[in-house]
């Protein structure tokens, strides 16, 4: 789809993306043959707000009264457990 503009290409620069994952992960001996091992992952540590492209939603239309919008956002904070027995 066409946009109206005459703004070369690379000279408009979108919101910043900044996203920390972390992990944690513990393991167990049990016997000389079973371990357990238990993680807990984090996707987007801090909660920021990372901010999509207008163009991502059909905010790149100067005729609507969203043009130049933040066109959403990324996922929030997801975390994650999880356990593992290996024998």
């Amino acid at each position: 789809a066409p946009c109206i503009g005459n703004l070369g290409r690379n000279t408009f620069v979108g919101p910043n993306f900044f996203d920390t994952d972390m992990s944690l992960f513990k393991n167990f001996k049990i016997t000389e043959r079973f371990n357990f091992q238990f993680r807990a992952e984090s996707f987007n540590l801090f909660n920021r707000a990372n901010f999509t492209l207008p163009g991502n939603a059909g905010n790149n239309k100067i005729t609507t009264s969203l043009f130049g919008t933040a066109g959403g956002t990324f996922p929030a904070r997801e975390i994650q457990f999880g356990a593992k027995l290996s024998f």
